[in-house]
């Protein structure tokens, strides 16, 4: 896996954390509690992604805590590496797994999408495709929200039904199109070609 040739099990679950819930600040005893890393691993690592320069700390009371550093010059790739391939974007791309022959496209919105969420937020996601169905899309979810440790709101559309509001310019639709989007299934050009078939088939 890639994840593995990257990083030491250890630091993926630090990085994990950090760099998947990049809007908190955790502290040495909840990172050993939500990672599972013993204390001695757990400052190793701590301390060598500081002295990189990867996060920051700041005392806050009795406590020091650790997070992110938004203005490294490597934060927005190694962000993206992370969701990728063991955070947000990996979690939910095995959960999903089972339907990709169903699903065009599939990708988070919403605060998440803009690093704006915080802990107890819901992670929106937006999925279009064809011969699937909510149960079938609820059967998956429950492993990837005990995971990612949230709760994780679907919209699941039809081709024909994503055509037909887009065709009708329904506002929540156009606002996601407009939005910030984190890819779980295809990317950007599945979802131009989605957008394009509806233009397609609107009535001369």
């Amino acid at each position: 896996m890639i994840a593995s040739a990257l990083f030491t099990p250890a630091q993926q679950k630090l990085l994990g954390l950090l760099f998947v819930r990049v809007n908190e600040g955790f502290h040495l005893n909840e990172i050993m509690r939500l990672t599972g890393l013993g204390s001695a691993s757990a400052q190793r690592e701590l301390k060598r992604l500081h002295e990189a320069g990867l996060i920051v700390s700041e005392r806050i009371g009795n406590v020091r805590q650790f997070r992110p550093n938004k203005q490294n010059l490597v934060y927005e790739e190694l962000t993206s590496i992370v969701k990728k391939t063991f955070g947000l974007v990996s979690v939910l791309n095995s959960a999903l797994a089972p339907m990709r022959k169903s699903l065009n496209v599939a990708f988070v919105y919403g605060k998440t999408a803009k690093e704006q969420e915080a802990s107890s937020d819901a992670i929106e996601l937006l999925l279009i495709g064809e011969n699937t169905t909510y149960g079938e899309l609820l059967s998956r979810l429950p492993v990837a929200e005990r995971l990612l440790r949230r709760k994780i709101n679907p919209n699941l559309y039809s081709l024909p039904d994503f055509h037909r509001r887009l065709r009708e310019q329904q506002g929540f639709i156009l606002n996601v199109l407009s939005e910030r989007k984190i890819f779980v299934l295809g990317d950007e050009t599945d979802l131009d070609d989605v957008v394009r078939g509806a233009a397609e088939e609107s009535p001369s």
